[in-house]
């Protein structure tokens, strides 16, 4: 991906969504396997969570483990952990620490992740009607904006790392 190699991101965080296995299981594996690995506790303060853990653990590689019942694990490894019979990690690249921070909190909080994506919802959708209402009077534009959509998704990526601090791969 050429966004990704322009960008050269500091994190990268895959989130799998765990339900059919247990708990125990998939943390003593990836213990195993040398990764740091914590169950996220949601009755004590939120920031102060995800920045104990973000001190106390070490890689550029973070996890985020979702089981049933609401269990939520954060794991972080120096490198790439992958197992063929887990299912697929929706990823992201992080540019800094205070991305990683943004996400984490985007991630396990529900009131946190709606006033995080609030204003780039917000944004892009001024920008999306400014487009809509120039292209309505030019019908050629918006035929090469359709044809340009690939290129545009690729700096829309670039624009999010900037401004948030992370994107989506």
């Amino acid at each position: 991906m050429i966004v990704e190699r322009l960008l050269k991101p500091s994190y990268r965080i895959g989130i799998l969504n765990m339900n059919k296995f247990k708990p125990e299981d998939v943390v003593e594996a990836l213990r195993g396997k040398g990764a740091h690995v914590s169950e996220f506790q949601r009755d004590l303060d939120i920031e102060l969570a995800i920045e104990s853990f973000i001190a106390s653990s070490y890689g550029p590689y973070v996890y985020v483990l979702k089981f049933s019942k609401g269990k939520l694990f954060l794991a972080r490894h120096t490198n790439r952990i992958s197992k063929d019979n887990w299912p697929n990690a929706t990823k992201y690249m992080v540019r800094d620490e205070n991305g990683l921070k943004r996400f984490l909190l985007r991630e396990v909080s529900r009131k946190s992740m709606i006033l995080i994506e609030a204003p780039p919802v917000i944004i892009w959708g001024a920008v999306w009607w400014l487009i809509w209402s120039y292209f309505e009077e030019y019908p050629l534009g918006t035929f090469l904006l359709f044809f340009l959509g690939f290129l545009l998704n690729d700096l829309a990526k670039a624009f999010e790392y900037f401004v948030l601090g992370y994107c989506r791969e």
